[in-house]
């Protein structure tokens, strides 16, 4: 999977919130570990074990993307996944995510490479995988970040392990993405 991480100070307060919030609710599901937190981007189907060409070819195409590095404001919690996993999200969405979201999307599609889309597209962060029936985390900060980089890690299934394959830094220097079209308004 593409990624986008926290910065280590946002990962240790998403996963201390989530921590203390789990304890509350009385949660037999504990925290995910901050230092695997992400955001993911686009998946690459699922495989037993890392698919090493698939790795080399979808590093070549991201090692030539450009794009500016990436605001990002967590600001609510809600459950995702049919109600299983608890996760923080922008309230509002995040255009510049979804655009470079499309870059890589294209970009991966150009070169016959499987790819698609997170099955809720709303970008977001899962504290707690599997939680049940838990309340959402009552945010009392915005959990925010300048992502600088973008990453492909191989997520091991049922082993809390990310295996990384590649990483990238943003280009502030990049140009910036197309503003999206407007509908046009008529004047009355």
């Amino acid at each position: 999977m593409i990624v986008l991480k926290p910065s280590a100070p946002v990962s240790l307060a998403m996963h201390s919130d989530a921590v203390l919030h789990a304890a509350n609710q009385n949660s037999r599901k504990d925290a995910y570990p901050a230092h695997l937190l992400h955001m993911t981007l686009l998946c690459m189907e699922g495989f037993d074990e890392p698919p090493r060409k698939l790795i080399e070819k979808t590093c070549m195409v991201a090692a030539s993307i450009h794009a500016r590095p990436l605001p990002i404001t967590l600001d609510s919690s809600g459950l995702f996944g049919g109600k299983k996993h608890l996760a923080l999200y922008p309230a509002q969405g995040n255009l510049p995510v979804t655009q470079f979201s499309k870059v890589l999307r294209r970009a991966l599609n150009r070169h016959n490479l499987p790819n698609f889309q997170v099955a809720d597209a709303t970008p977001h962060v899962t504290l707690i995988y599997g939680c049940g029936r838990i309340e959402t985390l009552p945010i009392t900060r915005n959990y925010a970040w300048i992502a600088g980089e973008f990453m492909l890690v191989y997520s091991h299934y049922g082993e809390t392990r990310h295996e990384e394959f590649g990483r990238w830094s943003f280009d502030p220097d990049a140009p910036p993405f197309p503003s999206p079209p407007e509908q046009l308004r008529l004047k009355v």
